[in-house]
Parts: C-alpha cells; structure tokens; sequence
C-alpha cells in the first residue's frame, strides 16, 4: 500500500499538534492560535545556545532577562537551524555598503554621524548580536527599495536578524559601560526592524494584521527593558549627543495638541472605568510629541518620535488592543496620522492609510466623530510617496 502523504505540518506550535489540526506555522502566533485566542508556542523557538560552565544566570542583570525573555518569542526559525559561526561573504560585504551608503542617510544626521563614529564603530565590532542586526536592516531596506528582489532580501533579514537574537540570547550581559552602547544601538534597530516588517508586510486581513501588531507592540516591551537602567551610562558614554537630542526633543513643551484634547474630551465624557480612561490619557500623552512635529510639517521629524511610541505604550493600553476596544483603536488611528504624513519613510510605508481606513470600516458609522479627523487626514494637502 502506498505511503500515504504527511498532511499536518511538521514544525507546527504546540497548541496545533495537540488539538490535531493543521498549523500554517506563522510567526509568532499562528492563525488558528490568533483566531481560537490561545496560547500560541513553538518547540523550536530559540533553543538556549550552550554555555560555558562558568556561566550562571545570576551574572545577567534582570533588565536583560526581561528583555530575552520578550525577545525569545520573536523569531521566524529555529536557533539550531543557523551556523553559530557564520562565514563573512559576498552578500554581507553588499549588505554593509549598503548600510554605509544608503540606509545611513535615511537616519537622522546627528545619529547617523554618532553611530558610525570611530569610537562607537569600534564598540560595535566587538559585539557581533549587533552587527548581524545592522545588516538585517540593511536588507529590509532593500528589500523595500527593491520590489523585485523584495522576498530574497526580506528572508536573509530575517535570517539575520534570527542570527543576531540568537547570539544575543547565548550571552550573559551585565548593563556596564561597556555593553550599554551596543545594547542600546541594538534595541533602537530591533524597535524599528519589527514595526518595519509589521507594517509594511502585513495581512490585508485587518483582524489578522492587528493581532499581528499586537504581537509586535507587546515584544517591544522587551526592547524597551534592554536600556532602562542604563540611561545615566549612556549620557557619558560616545552616545552621549543622541542621549541629549533625544532628552531635548522629548522634554521640549509643546503645550495642547487640540486633536488630542479633543479625543480626550471623547474618552473623558464616555464615562469609561477611571483606570482605562487614565491608560488611554497616557497612551495619548506618549503620542504627542510625534503628532506635533507632523502637524508642523517639520520634514526633519525623527523617525524615532514615530517609532518610539510602541515601546512607550502601556501593556494595558496593548491590552485593550487587543481585545478590539473602540477607544483604543482610534488611538491607533491617530497614530496612523503620523505614519502617514511621514509615509516617504521607508519604515512606515503606506501603512498609515491602511490603518486608518481600516479602522474606519471596522468600527463603522458609529464612530464617526470619533475618527473624522485621522480620516480628513487622508485627503489632506500633504503628497509624497515612499522612498529612500
């Protein structure tokens, strides 16, 4: 009798081999995990690399354990599957000039000519979790500066990036002087990598696309757990003129967004549970430093005002999300206006349009009011297409 054909997947997560159903073996929550909501896990999702005897989990610092505990979760391979040592070759010298050439130039000038200093360079070598992660970034921009080329660029981004977290999760980091600098580069590039892929790489599902966002926003809570406690370290360390920009730009007064306290106005006077409406309060405040230089049409807004808000957001904020709450949608939405008045950045993509029309259907006409301002922005004066 012939053998008859293996029709389950063979590397599915462990929830599908126990119900005997057949996983598509999407990462890092399958589909039928996403839609049943349950626990979603894979067997071969970061193995522990060995390590020496003299290594004792005590040596790590709590801020790096939480942050690979996060960032475990986040991978599209095994570890196992991944040489622990692999060779330097054509396609990363290509990598690198690109780096160098192209995707420095879409950074801001003051972090782009503090991260490839000599002396931060020089750091950077020694710790090889970020350099695998610099040409992961490498190749996601290429692969959207490349439409053609997009799936082989995309893959050997995630193999490095895949690469990178695993030599990251084999180490027993203590946050010193020495480390913070490369933790911190490698956070900053890992936050924008995965909002990157989240964005632009999307189910056109928008229900399948939001449990996909969530997954993202809840994994860079580790990213933020990576530089916590090592913010005075860094304010003395080659860092240091990022540091100060950043302080600067974050502690800047602003005054009132009046969308914001318009929407806040909403929140408030729908009488919400004092605890949600406070989460929804902070996860707006978060937001608008970004929204004020959009409005501003300050065409040197930092990609990092955009990118830093899933890491600054709440875990209930994540959690409210999560469970479709309208309020915390359209606090997506005006996030959105952001993405999208800043959509020739290669990061973001058309993906502001996307949410915001997205959320607009999936709430409906009830929501209206709440949603007429992000979608006024859609057909706003601002024009631009993506590019470098």
């Amino acid at each position: 009798m012939p053998r008859r054909t293996h029709k389950k997947s063979r590397n599915g997560c462990l929830e599908c081999k126990r119900r005997h159903i057949k996983c598509d073996e999407r990462r890092p929550i399958c589909t039928n995990c996403t839609t049943s909501e349950r626990s979603c896990e894979y067997a071969d999702v970061f193995r522990s690399v060995p390590r020496s005897r003299a290594s004792t989990p005590s040596s790590s610092s709590p801020a790096i354990s939480v942050a690979r505990d996060r960032l475990s979760e986040f991978s599209g391979q095994s570890s196992d599957s991944l040489p622990k040592d692999a060779p330097v070759n054509m396609l990363h010298m290509q990598l690198l000039h690109h780096l160098m050439t192209e995707t420095r130039s879409t950074f801001n000038e003051s972090f782009s000519d503090t991260m490839f200093s000599p002396d931060v360079m020089h750091m950077s070598m020694s710790s090889p979790y970020l350099i695998n992660e610099m040409l992961a970034i490498s190749a996601l921009h290429m692969s959207i500066l490349r439409p053609a080329d997009q799936d082989f660029y995309r893959h050997q981004a995630a193999q490095l990036q895949t690469h990178a977290l695993t030599i990251f999760n084999s180490m027993e980091l203590e946050v010193n002087q020495e480390t913070c600098v490369p933790l911190f580069l490698f956070s900053g590039l890992l936050n924008v990598h995965m909002l990157c892929d989240s964005l632009n790489f999307r189910d056109q599902d928008f229900d399948q696309f939001l449990s996909q966002l969530v997954s993202s926003f809840r994994l860079h809570r580790g990213v933020r757990a990576i530089t916590t406690n090592s913010w005075g370290m860094l304010r003395e360390s080659p860092l240091k003129p990022i540091i100060l920009d950043g302080e600067t730009r974050f502690s800047r007064s602003t005054g009132p967004n009046p969308e914001c306290v318009r929407l806040l106005d909403l929140i408030e006077a729908s009488r919400l549970d004092p605890s949600i409406t406070n989460t929804y309060k902070e996860a707006i405040e978060a937001l608008q430093h970004a929204m004020v230089a959009c409005l501003l049409d300050k065409q040197d807004t930092q990609a990092s005002e955009i990118t830093a808000w899933p890491v600054l957001v709440s875990p209930e904020y994540i959690d409210l999300l999560m469970l479709r709450r309208p309020e915390a949608l359209v606090v997506l939405a005006y996030y959105a206006v952001c993405l999208h008045l800043r959509r020739y950045v290669w990061v973001f993509g058309d993906s502001g349009r996307f949410l915001i029309e997205s959320i607009a259907e999936y709430l409906g006409t009830d929501w209206a009011e709440w949603l007429d301002w992000p979608v006024r922005t859609l057909k706003g004066r601002h024009q631009g297409t993506a590019t470098n």
